[in-house]
């Protein structure tokens, strides 16, 4: 491996991912500063979709810049109050009676 693919960020929530470059094809990680075949820094490359309102953000991002939502998980999307899943971790929605995930009731 050179030197190239040998710079990883770890601070990146999603830094262990496997993907595919979409210019040149070469496997790499997230994490990782620059693509090991041609060179261009994987942060202009990917974005990470937020699941709660669909904006794209940052490949680094912690949380969304729309609405707040996340990425690692320490805290709840922004609107509302929410609850998490005690079975899977399911962000759900004041309103929800039941986990929509993995079927869990909420009393």
């Amino acid at each position: 491996m050179d030197l190239i693919s040998d710079a990883v960020n770890k601070d990146s929530p999603h830094a262990d991912r496997k993907a595919k470059c979409p210019k040149c094809g070469a496997e790499l990680t997230l994490g990782m500063d620059r693509c090991p075949k041609c060179g261009t820094h994987v942060a202009s490359l990917f974005r990470i979709e937020c699941p709660n309102c669909k904006t794209p953000n940052e490949i680094k991002a912690t949380a969304c810049v729309k609405c707040g939502y996340d990425f690692v998980g320490k805290k709840e999307p922004a609107g509302g109050e929410q609850y998490r899943c005690p079975l899977c971790g399911y962000v759900a929605n004041y309103y929800m009676l039941s986990c929509p995930a993995c079927g869990a009731r909420f009393v």
